[in-house]
């Protein structure tokens, strides 16, 4: 399995069978994620719990790749995710908006495993789309 084909294979599980269990193998039990948008470094229990998060306040989630390369150890990703808000997100309740929004996410491929992920999401822009922030 190539490097890109692991990457791939997380936007179809949680991205189009919303599966994070499902995701659990394609992540080395010591992996890293950095966000931009959390304050330290997560490890896959946490980043599940985000994820579930995500998909208890958007049932519709989806994720689409836009561009992805792979160099050495490296995949990057540019991403379009998009679903509308129908459940608690966080404490956030339910606008019944929809948002369209991407991210640029990098992932190193140690062993078929994602090792350490960095991910760049536009948050203020989703934030902005479900009107829960000024535009």
């Amino acid at each position: 399995m190539s490097n890109q084909s692991v990457s791939t294979r997380f936007y179809e599980t949680y991205g189009k069978q919303h599966d994070v269990e499902g995701c659990r193998p394609l992540f080395a039990a010591d992996a890293v994620i950095h966000s931009a948008t959390a304050p330290v470094p997560m490890n896959f229990e946490v980043y599940a719990q985000v994820g579930r998060a995500f998909l208890a306040g958007f049932a519709d989630l989806t994720v689409d790749i836009l561009d992805q390369f792979e160099a050495g150890d490296k995949v990057a990703t540019r991403l379009a995710w998009s679903g509308t808000h129908t459940g608690d997100l966080n404490g956030i309740p339910p606008t019944g908006r929809t948002f369209r929004s991407e991210a640029i996410v990098i992932d190193r491929v140690v062993n078929g495993q994602i090792k350490e992920r960095w991910d760049v999401s536009d948050m203020l822009s989703m934030m902005q789309q479900l009107g829960v922030i000024p535009a």
